[in-house]
């Protein structure tokens, strides 16, 4: 697997997530095109380095989140396992398949982003240093559960995008030709 064209995608993925941040909101959501791209990576990649590609994904994201560091890059890592153990089972090219493993892997995302605000609640609203009161920062579900159905709805065109440009990746070496002397 090419590791650069990984991580070319992946900062890709979240330049254009954080771009559309603002511009593309249905009920408080929005996609979330990293997981897109470690869906794409959990899908083709050997179980090592899907695992590690959809870590480092997820650790790239963290870095502009307001989530706590390394929240992103274990739910990416676990839907990167799970999705990977059902790579050998599914047909990888379908929509119905992307839809369904987008949409898994927003859940287990969206499960791991609420188990930790349940066990590391926001503190109490606290006091600037210009003395203006600032309220507990709380992630809503709502928002939350709409970001799912949104990279959910996304999942075929984009991963079946990726999917075209899979020999860029290098994910199968045995398939590459090897030149006879």
């Amino acid at each position: 697997m090419r590791w650069f064209a990984v991580l070319i995608l992946a900062y890709l993925a979240i330049a254009v997530q954080n771009g559309m941040e603002g511009v593309v909101r249905w009920w408080g959501g929005g996609p979330n095109l990293a997981l897109l791209a470690a869906v794409f990576i959990a899908i083709n990649a050997p179980r090592d380095a899907a695992l590690l590609g959809c870590f480092v994904i997820g650790l790239m994201q963290d870095l502009v989140s307001q989530q706590p560091l390394g929240m992103f890059a274990l739910s990416y890592g676990l839907m990167g396992w799970i999705v990977n153990g059902m790579g050998q089972v599914v047909y990888r090219a379908h929509p119905l398949t992307h839809v369904a493993l987008a949409l898994l892997g927003s859940l287990v995302t969206t499960m791991m982003i609420l188990l930790a605000g349940w066990l590391h609640p926001p503190t109490a609203a606290g006091v600037s240093a210009g003395g203006a009161i600032l309220p507990a920062v709380r992630v809503p579900i709502g928002g939350l559960l709409s970001g799912a159905v949104w990279t959910a709805i996304l999942a075929p065109m984009v991963l079946g995008i990726l999917h075209r440009l899979r020999k860029w990746f290098a994910f199968d070496p045995m398939r590459r030709k090897m030149k006879v002397y």
